[in-house]
């Protein structure tokens, strides 16, 4: 009798040691968590003056699992600092999923509010990918590297 209830107490250790390691490797999951600079080139714009435009933003990004959140400001244009009153911020929404992403988000421009959306592939502390936006219909390529 001591050698069944044994084996199952072994058993049924190893499964609660087994959740509670994948329930703490789910959670802290947080690859995308911190902070970013991201430069994003418009490659294709309704604004012809738009295109080959370069824009560096910070990024602050939480990750809960898969879900992410954060905000961003807009820094620099062509490698031009802008001084504050130029600055314009992001609020992101969005995934990840494996090695892949997909954030939401909306711009807070100077004359509207305009949405768009990242796509692409983290590796580590680098990701790269594409967007597209609302404002004169752009499209581009996006490259973060995380701070540290």
């Amino acid at each position: 009798m001591e050698g069944k209830y044994t084996k199952t107490g072994t058993i049924v250790g190893i499964v609660a040691v087994l959740i509670t390691v994948w329930q703490i490797n789910k959670n802290k999951s947080s690859e995308f968590q911190g902070e970013w600079i991201m430069t994003s080139e418009i490659q294709d714009s309704q604004m012809s003056n738009y295109i080959g435009m370069n824009i560096e933003w910070v990024l602050h990004i939480t990750q809960n699992g898969q879900e992410l959140e954060g905000t961003g400001e807009k820094i620099k244009v062509n490698n031009i600092k802008l001084n504050y009153i130029e600055r314009t911020n992001l609020r992101l929404k969005g995934s990840i999923n494996g090695k892949q992403f997909i954030i939401n988000y909306i711009e807070n421009g100077k004359q509207r509010q305009t949405s768009g959306i990242f796509k692409g592939q983290i590796n580590e502390n680098i990701f790269q990918g594409e967007f597209s936006q609302t404002a004169a219909d752009s499209k581009g390529a996006i490259y973060g590297i995380k701070k540290k």
